[in-house]
């Protein structure tokens, strides 16, 4: 079955009918906004599980199920269109008005014949987080992100196009992959998880980017890319498919809300209590591209679908987990280089440079580290406290533990406890018992899972540690990562 007929069967008639019943009604609203009607579009198409599933459909009620969305629909959709406009300025987008092409020496011919000088390279985090949480139509970042690219205009310090790349953490994915004969694995699979072209990318710029990408990951280690797009809000993968991706499987989608109904990532979802989360019976599309001419041929051997289940709930949490012990103190030495008072929290910015105040940061740090590797670590802040009065508590402190929270052997990591005046020790790698018997006392007010932590307020000041982990040991390669 060819592209365009795969895209058909994914998308829903219903769906599709509502969205041109109320295009209209989505064109005004959307200048209202100051936004693309395709923009607006997507949102509307996003929310329409939701709405279809508390409200019978009928005939002649587009507009009364429009109504029922048009609130949350004009608040996002504003949302997202202050945040375009400052980046389309940043991006320097407005060269690109009237259009052009992307061509090979890195420049974009323009239809008046004048050209615009293109740069391919790695996007700052504290960008790259910009980009997923206020740009993208999910306004979610994956905490996970491990590649940031794009390209950049000349004179610009923001990109107008920008990917982003994940370790795989579906082993569904690997699975159907192996199934088509395909040697894809952890270690030689990247997933595309964000893909965004400013309003005034012209059309072919992404395909570029994308060629560009792999190019880089390549040299990475990397041998598969993989991503999804969902044929649902109307997207086609038109720039996936002039990349040469070719589809493999088919994988569900669960839509999930708020509680006051708007869209939430199934990864945002995941402890949220008050989230509205159901799976239907909508799919994504899963593509695959190789990187190198070998991997290539490889792919092209796919001849059916694959069908992805659900993510099933994690189970790992009661199983041991055995950590290295000398690798977390080359963690807390590799950290140390590169802390500095913008990643402190702003209560010691007036004080000497030390482990005080970059717990918050560190312990994030980790976290995202095991991620990569497959273990779900939990971020908390709370309260050190000692038994021996000769060393001094830490009323406000952050740590990871892996293991559930009522599980006494669950294991305590905490790469600046020498934040605690007179106590000895840089790293604490125990279980939580062990160290309560011992009077090392470690008491939680807030649990956050990984994914909960881009919308934390630690989050910026992690994304300048991040940067300057780069700056200062490199870019991770993909073997690093897993």
């Amino acid at each position: 079955m060819g592209w365009s007929a795969l895209v058909r069967r994914l998308r829903d008639p219903l769906i599709d009918d509502f969205s041109a019943d109320c295009q209209e009604l989505v064109a005004a609203d959307a200048r209202l906004c100051g936004i693309s009607a395709r923009d607006f579009d997507i949102q509307l198409r996003l929310h329409a599980p939701l709405i279809f599933r508390a409200i019978p459909v009928q005939s002649g009620s587009s507009e009364a199920l429009y109504e029922e969305m048009r609130p949350r629909l004009i608040a996002r959709c504003s949302r997202l269109s202050s945040y375009i406009k400052d980046a389309d300025l940043l991006a320097n987008s407005s060269l690109l008005l009237g259009g052009g092409e992307a061509r090979r020496d890195f420049t974009v011919r323009r239809s008046d014949g004048s050209s615009v000088g293109v740069k391919f390279d790695v996007v700052p985090p504290g960008h790259g987080h910009l980009y997923q949480a206020k740009l993208h139509y999910m306004l979610s970042a994956r905490a996970d992100t491990l590649i940031e690219v794009g390209c950049y205009l000349q004179g610009a310090s923001h990109p107008v196009t920008y990917l982003a790349f994940s370790v795989c953490d579906r082993p569904g994915v690997v699975d159907a992959l192996q199934r088509q004969g395909i040697p894809a694995e952890r270690g030689n699979l990247l997933i595309l998880t964000r893909a965004l072209g400013l309003s005034g990318a012209v059309r072919n710029l992404m395909s570029f980017t994308v060629g560009q990408a792999v190019r880089s990951l390549r040299a990475m280690g990397c041998r598969f890319v993989v991503t999804a797009f969902n044929p649902l809000l109307g997207f086609t993968g038109s720039a996936l498919h002039a990349t040469n991706f070719v589809p493999f499987a088919t994988a569900p989608v669960a839509y999930c809300y708020d509680q006051f109904g708007s869209y939430v990532t199934r990864r945002q979802s995941s402890s949220d209590k008050c989230t509205d989360r159901k799976v239907g019976n909508y799919r994504n599309l899963l593509v695959v591209l190789g990187t190198d001419s070998t991997a290539r041929k490889e792919t092209r051997t796919v001849k059916t679908l694959q069908h992805v289940a659900e993510p099933a709930d994690d189970t790992s949490a009661d199983e041991p987990v055995a950590l290295d012990p000398d690798e977390l103190r080359d963690f807390r030495e590799r950290l140390e280089a590169v802390w500095s008072l913008s990643t402190a929290h702003p209560s010691y910015a007036r004080e000497p440079l030390s482990s005080k105040g970059q717990c918050g940061v560190s312990s994030v740090w980790l976290a995202c580290q095991l991620r990569m590797r497959q273990i779900e670590a939990t971020y908390c802040y709370g309260r050190l406290s000692f038994d021996n009065p000769s060393i001094a508590s830490v009323d406000h402190h952050c740590w990871i533990e892996i293991g559930r929270p009522a599980d006494a052997g669950r294991q305590v990591i905490d790469l600046t406890c020498d934040q605690a005046d007179g106590f000895g020790e840089r790293v604490i790698y125990r279980r939580h018992g062990e160290l309560a018997r011992d009077g090392i006392h470690y008491e939680p007010v807030t649990r956050l899972a990984v994914d909960d932590l881009p919308d934390d307020r630690v989050w910026p000041r992690y994304k300048r540690l991040e940067e300057s982990m780069r700056a200062k040991w490199g870019m991770r390669t993909l073997c690093d990562a897993v």
